[in-house]
């Protein structure tokens, strides 16, 4: 599927759709709690689908109400697979979060994925695994595990992946006795952490954050939740960058001003850009100003790279992402893969080792581009349209599916001329 997109003049306000992240913890939290939870304006996109369906294999139950409400039951310590293959799509959240988890089944788990999701590497828990002598195979697309899992000491680099660190804090509380998770320097993406600690919280799990080193108590018990899901900070950096390109005003709902989300940044670096950030009732108003030439340190918000390289290739000044070499494995390699675009757009773009430097055209060429089967490349490159001297024509535009199946729907609310083929 392609999309072709034209100019921008003015639009309606958007409310951007609940996060992945917390929605992603939730689900989990919940599914662990013996009972029944409440989750309001969970977001439903092909990743949260993946953790839905993987949880279904160890008995949860969900049910979805009129009134947008998920119900989910519980089922507690997980003690058994039913499914042969756990399938978790394209998302490297759902694998991650639960490989220690399943460890804990009575049987032997194998999950597979979709799109680069198994070449994505799992080396943390690969040597946890074979460090416990305990089953980590990968064979082809097929990754098996067996466990349980042991209570203890763990020690994990903190520039790998935050996301090896939830997996943990959400399977070590089930274990018997206490762990301590300790956090190796340059800790990145802390605030992903944070976010997993406020829903343990809440699901009455006994932990105590000492800054690289956490402690967890064994032998807790998950209760059930009832919370509701704040906004998508990182769906937000969209239209700040459209308010950029397009120098009108975007409004943008459902965003909480003391969020604890890492990419919540994006309303500081919007005014590094030379616009302002003005507080509204559940959100933020966009206004641009003369688009300049900024800086922005990506270790602890990497989903917000596409959508800033594109906002600098709308500025004529040089622009410097330092923090961005995990922009590499994700969905696509995103710094090569924004690198191939904008320089074929006509911006400039320079890489050292991981840091980028993007410097910006007044107009960029328009035409086609690739979306490299990344839902944030498409929606970086939808909000470039407005300084495109020619329609801009986006092949694999179905990737927004991943996180966000309304992208387009909502762009066209905010004023942007979108045809779908």
């Amino acid at each position: 599927m392609k999309a072709i997109i034209g100019k921008r003049n003015g639009g309606q306000p958007v409310r951007i759709p609940s996060s992945k992240s917390l929605s992603h913890r939730a689900l989990i939290s919940a599914s662990l709690a013996e009972g029944t939870s409440v989750i309001r304006r969970i977001v439903k996109n092909q990743d949260t689908e993946a953790t839905m369906r993987a949880l279904r294999s160890i008995g949860v139950e969900f049910e979805e109400t009129e009134n947008y409400e998920l119900i989910v039951h519980g089922v507690g310590r997980p003690s058994l697979c039913r499914e042969k293959i756990v399938d978790c799509g394209e998302s490297g959240s759902t694998l991650r979060f639960l490989i220690p988890l399943f460890s804990l089944c009575e049987n032997e788990a194998v999950f597979t994925g979709h799109g680069k999701l198994m070449n994505r590497p799992q080396t943390i828990y690969e040597e946890l695994f074979r460090k416990q002598e305990l089953l980590f195979e990968k064979e082809g697309n097929l990754l098996r595990v067996k466990g349980p899992i042991q209570s203890g000491s763990y020690e994990i680099q903190g520039n790998i992946s935050s996301q090896f660190i939830t997996g943990l804090l959400f399977t070590l509380p089930l274990l018997n006795g206490r762990s301590e998770i300790r956090i190796l320097p340059p800790y990145e993406s802390k605030s992903y952490v944070g976010l997993t600690e406020d829903i343990l919280e809440q699901a009455g799990i006994r932990f105590q954050d000492q800054g690289e080193r956490i402690t967890i108590e064994g032998e807790s018990t998950y209760r059930p939740i009832d919370l509701e899901i704040d906004g998508d900070d990182s769906q937000a950096a969209f239209f700040a960058e459209l308010a950029v390109t397009s120098g009108h005003p975007v409004t943008v709902y459902g965003m909480r001003h003391n969020s604890r989300q890492g990419d919540h940044v994006i309303v500081s670096l919007f005014e590094k850009a030379g616009g302002r950030s003005i507080p509204v009732e559940n959100g933020y108003r966009f206004e641009p100003g003369r688009p300049i030439g900024f800086e922005a340190d990506l270790s602890d918000c990497p989903d917000l790279g596409p959508a800033l390289f594109a906002m600098a290739a709308a500025c004529g000044e040089e622009s410097r992402f330092t923090g961005c070499e995990r922009l590499r494995i994700k969905e696509s390699d995103r710094i090569e893969a924004m690198r191939q675009e904008l320089e074929a757009l006509g911006a400039s773009v320079r890489i050292e080792k991981d840091t980028v430097f993007i410097k910006g055209a007044p107009s960029l060429k328009g035409g086609v581009v690739q979306g490299h089967n990344d839902h944030r490349i498409v929606m970086a490159l939808s909000a470039l349209s407005p300084v495109c001297e020619a329609p801009l024509v986006i092949e694999g535009a179905e990737a927004v599916n991943k996180s966000y199946p309304d992208f387009f729907k909502d762009f066209q609310q905010a004023g942007s001329e979108v045809i779908m083929e």
